[in-house]
């Protein structure tokens, strides 16, 4: 009888070690703010037409002042003299939403690394911009 419930004890120790809910979360990309704050960026806009293929590029740079501010230099491709413009931004997991810039609209990250951030939006066309850290 005790080899039974010693066995049983153990089973239900294993079913509940491998029901861990943060596993499915530290999977998932995320990104806040404060990774963000006082950083710079060179960032890759592209713009994709209907059958996948990039329609338009265009260059900036972008540099993240605080948890909320930035400024971008818009570059090749924007049709405009370079330019110094405020931005504003909001990150909630794996989506920021950028105002006042090339990137303006609801952005969702797809991929992260200590170099590298790549977002995907539609605006109704999908857009991807690659940001590769400078600083």
């Amino acid at each position: 009888m005790n080899k039974i419930l010693l066995f049983f004890v153990m089973g239900i120790c294993f079913i509940l070690a491998g029901c861990d809910k943060d596993d499915n979360e530290e999977s998932e990309i995320l990104l806040t703010s404060q990774e963000l704050i006082q950083t710079t960026w060179d960032a890759e806009l592209y713009k994709y037409n209907e059958n996948g293929e990039v329609e338009h590029k265009e260059s900036c740079i972008i540099e993240f002042l605080t948890d909320t501010e930035g400024l971008y230099i818009n570059g090749e491709g924007s049709g405009d003299p370079p330019a110094v413009n405020k931005f504003y931004y909001q990150v909630d997991k794996r989506k920021i939403v950028f105002e006042n810039s090339a990137l303006v609209g609801i952005w969702t990250l797809i991929e992260k690394s200590q170099k590298q951030i790549i977002l995907q939006a539609y605006l109704p066309q999908e857009y991807k911009t690659v940001l590769t850290k400078k600083y």
